[in-house]
């Protein structure tokens, strides 16, 4: 009986130090180390993160850290992305720190309203680490962005990635990001909002297209209606649109332009043809869509920068009227 009760203990024992050998027996340390980053790929095992935790030397057994998971169900709970993991943590502090968001690395990029893909492609390269040229490749590959639900007028993308901040824990791929750019829009601008555009005749290109002229135009958020009512009676009178925004677009400029400019032909070119252009011109911002969409009523046709530095316009309702804006404009500028 006694020979049982020490087999007995010593088997207690030995379970117990297991135990602590799984879970809580930190793994070896290195003097001044820093943490490691440890990358979680879609789909990735308990298996496939004991292999690169111990690539870096972060546990000291593979089998032991593969009990520990299997014992506390991580594979399940494994969320894709980058994390810091330390040296001389236990199975049980590392397992805690690639389930939980405090460790993880968190990606985020801004795009600012008005942003055109090449502009939009720049900063993906710049916060994200993504080929700018892949970027943009993927933003025109209609079959792809048509399948997301892209009006099937659309060329590319240009107009439909909605501008804002996107955060993310695991890095993109180009085709991931503009699938979340996409879905951005759509959220944004479901169809009880687009459902305004059938009062003008619109089609949901057409509208985006506006929406963006109005964005690249407008400095001041309180004349964004103002503008779009500007373009809104310049469509209805069939006069050219008349907007800088698209001449640069079109030849791809990111000078103002030229008088010379003005009479270089290219389908953007509102100077030189009647009605909207093929596509967006940026990628325009809620508050412009709702602009585009319920433009000001006025009998403005014109409009001039001041040039005092405030970044507002004069309107008119007439060449004469303008003519006189100009000269005003001017004077500003000179003093």
């Amino acid at each position: 009986m006694i020979k049982f009760f020490k087999y007995a203990a010593l088997v207690a024992i030995l379970l117990v130090a297991a135990f602590y050998c799984i879970f809580f027996l930190k793994n070896p340390s290195k003097e001044n180390s820093k943490e490691i980053y440890i990358i979680i790929p879609k789909g990735a095992s308990a298996a496939t993160v004991s292999d690169s935790l111990a690539k870096y030397d972060l546990i000291r057994s593979k089998l032991l850290f593969k009990i520990a998971a299997r014992i506390l169900g991580i594979g399940s709970r494994l969320q894709p992305g980058s994390y810091r993991i330390a040296y001389g943590l236990s199975n049980t502090e590392i397992m805690k720190r690639l389930t939980g968001t405090e460790f993880a690395i968190l990606f985020e990029a801004t795009f600012p309203e008005g942003s055109n893909i090449r502009r939009v492609a720049s900063i993906a390269k710049e916060k994200l680490g993504l080929d700018s040229a892949l970027f943009i490749k993927t933003a025109s590959d209609t079959a792809f962005i048509h399948s997301l639900g892209i009006p099937h007028e659309a060329k590319n993308a240009e107009g439909y990635l909605f501008p804002d901040t996107y955060r993310f824990y695991l890095m993109m791929t180009p085709q991931e990001l503009v699938k979340r750019m996409i879905a951005r829009w759509k959220e944004m601008l479901p169809d009880s909002i687009l459902a305004k555009r059938k009062d003008l005749h619109l089609s949901v290109h057409e509208l985006m297209t506006l929406a963006s002229i109005v964005e690249a135009e407008a400095r001041l958020p309180v004349e964004r209606d103002t503008i779009a009512g500007v373009y809104w009676n310049r469509l209805k009178m069939g006069m050219k649109l008349d907007a800088d925004p698209t001449v640069q677009y079109g030849l791809k400029l990111s000078r103002p332009i030229t008088h010379d400019d003005l009479f270089k032909e290219n389908p953007y070119n509102t100077y030189l043809n009647i009605g909207l252009p093929p596509g967006p011109i940026c990628n325009p911002g809620k508050p412009a869509i709702l602009a585009a969409l319920n433009p000001a009523r006025h009998n403005k046709i014109y409009f001039v920068a001041r040039g005092d530095g405030s970044g507002g316009h004069y309107f008119s309702h007439s060449s004469a009227e303008q003519e006189k804006m100009i000269r005003r404009s001017n004077r500003n500028e000179r003093e």
